[in-house]
């Protein structure tokens, strides 16, 4: 995909917009990297209002909650590599899953996981912004 991705661009005509599987692969991975960065400016323009997360524990969190615990001092992801993604887009609506790889620290513990997830990304405004997320942890193995 590396080497494919300045094709596609290359194949866009001036002033065109990029394929959509292009740009949503690009949103997702500046939204990966926005939770490192902890930008938030950013993962507001990514998260849609309204979004809904189920965490791989069961619990459900807001939009606002989620903002709030990626901006707690106790809480830092140093690393958020994301893997074996497929993307299913019907207009302006997609379903990306994969795997994620977190380390780091929530509320202050060390955190060394990996996790499948399901994404629902709706285009809004000419924007992919995330609408749902879904996650499930991956035991490790012996």
């Amino acid at each position: 995909m590396v080497l494919l991705f300045p094709l596609l661009l290359a194949t866009c005509a001036p002033g065109q917009t990029a394929p959509a599987d292009v740009e949503l692969a690009r949103v997702s991975r500046a939204y990966d990297t926005a939770i490192t960065q902890r930008n938030l400016s950013a993962l507001e323009k990514f998260i849609a209002p309204g979004a809904v997360f189920t965490t791989a524990t069961g619990r459900v969190m807001e939009r606002a909650a989620v903002l709030e615990m990626l901006a707690a001092p106790d809480t830092h992801y140093e690393s958020v590599e994301s893997d074996d993604i497929k993307r299913r887009i019907t207009g302006d609506v997609a379903v990306e899953t994969g795997r994620v790889k977190v380390q780091g620290k929530r509320k202050g513990q060390p955190v060394d996981e990996t996790q499948r997830y399901t994404d629902v990304w709706v285009r809004q405004n000419g924007s992919w912004r995330l609408i749902a997320e879904h996650t499930s942890l991956i035991p490790k193995g012996p």
